[in-house]
């Protein structure tokens, strides 16, 4: 009998790397319309988000602030649905315990949406908003490259808004460039996820394997950090020439209770 120290992590896996990697091939090749769609609107809201400063107008802050949850809401929904769900689930026995991780972020990301008191998203010159940046360069224009730099097709890349670690990625970076109360639920999800890929792809002797981790460390200190300092609660500022026009609305978008 082999005795419980004679395993590694890799004999916990029941499929190969060739086999994990071609799982996005055939994702990306069967659903490419959706995923495309998907990896643009993110793309695109994280430049709202990034043009939006503090100092953006009421009008924009409150469909905008509506808006990022929404699409991530659909992101966590179709990537948990569909690749966990259908692709990975069948060569993987623990997907089955992850995927309640998929199910309540993506709910949680509707609450957000439609709650009175919304998160805001913007650029704050801060830690967490340059930690965020750089998470969401990771994870859109970066991530889909590692398929080539490891010598597959870029048919298998991992896009951000359909595959799960871009997407966890890059769910981070938003919720660091975001303010409000009750933004530390959004985030063990994505942190536990990071944790587990990291393991999977450690695993499988792939060298992003430490990304992940990164990105988790990253979210967790940036949470500390506002946590202490207070930042998310703080009134958001308006530009002076603003303060008459904005003044009725300052309750709803100005604020975060």
């Amino acid at each position: 009998m082999t005795d419980w120290w004679d395993y590694h992590l890799i004999d916990f896996l029941l499929f190969s790397t060739r086999v994990y990697y071609r799982l996005f091939a055939s994702f990306n090749l069967a659903f490419w319309p959706v995923n495309l769609v998907l990896y643009l609107a993110g793309a695109g809201v994280v430049v709202l988000v990034l043009r939006s400063g503090t100092g953006a107008g009421a009008d924009r802050q409150r469909w905008l602030c509506r808006l990022v949850p929404v699409i991530l809401a659909l992101m966590w929904a179709w990537s948990g649905a569909v690749f966990m769900g259908y692709y990975y689930q069948p060569i993987n026995w623990a997907v089955p315990y992850v995927l309640p991780l998929f199910g309540f972020e993506t709910l949680m990301l509707a609450v957000f949406a439609v709650r009175k008191t919304p998160l805001q998203f913007c650029w704050r010159g801060d830690f967490s908003s340059m930690a965020g940046v750089a998470l969401l360069v990771l994870a859109i224009p970066v991530y889909p490259f590692f398929s080539l730099f490891s010598g597959r097709d870029m048919m298998a890349a991992e896009l951000f808004g359909s595959a799960p670690d871009p997407t966890m990625i890059g769910t981070l970076g938003l919720l660091l460039l975001a303010r409000g109360t009750w933004r530390w639920i959004l985030l063990p999800a994505p942190v536990l996820w990071c944790l587990i890929t990291s393991l999977t792809l450690w695993a499988m002797d792939q060298d992003i394997a430490w990304l992940p981790l990164v990105a988790a460390w990253l979210a967790i200190l940036g949470g500390w950090m506002d946590a202490k300092s207070g930042v998310t609660r703080k009134p958001v500022a308006t530009p002076p020439g603003r303060l008459n026009s904005t003044h009725h609305q300052t309750d709803k978008v100005g604020f975060i209770e």
